[in-house]
């Protein structure tokens, strides 16, 4: 077990309980459950062989930097990947069951963007 911060956030690593409890809060805040469905920003090896930018330093910190950005839209941590809490409201928290039926009802709808509904 690790007991590093994320330089990033600023919270634990390494410890699983504490990583559960931060997806637990992460799934329950009502402003997070939509983002959390939003696709990854996310550029493979052939993307980047394919659009052919890829071969400076100014090309790579654009496609990093734009992937990061992503990750803090979707209320993710741009260093770790964990869910970043700061400045939530803990107040809001929903309920498991509130949570657990909103998580359907957006999985529904990205399942059906994902068909060409």
């Amino acid at each position: 077990m690790s007991d590093s911060v994320c330089s990033n956030c600023g919270q634990l690593q390494g410890v699983p309980e504490y990583d559960s409890k931060l997806w637990d809060i992460y799934h329950r805040l009502p402003e997070l459950v939509s983002r959390s469905y939003i696709e990854p920003f996310v550029y493979t090896q052939d993307d980047l062989d394919e659009l052919g930018f890829y071969d400076d330093e100014d090309s790579r910190e654009a496609v990093m930097m734009s992937m990061e950005r992503n990750m803090v839209e979707r209320g993710h941590c741009g260093g770790c990947g964990r869910p970043d809490l700061r400045g939530r409201n803990l107040d809001e928290l929903m309920t498991e069951e509130d949570a657990r039926e909103l998580h359907d009802m957006y999985a529904e709808q990205a399942a059906e963007i994902r068909a060409g509904c």
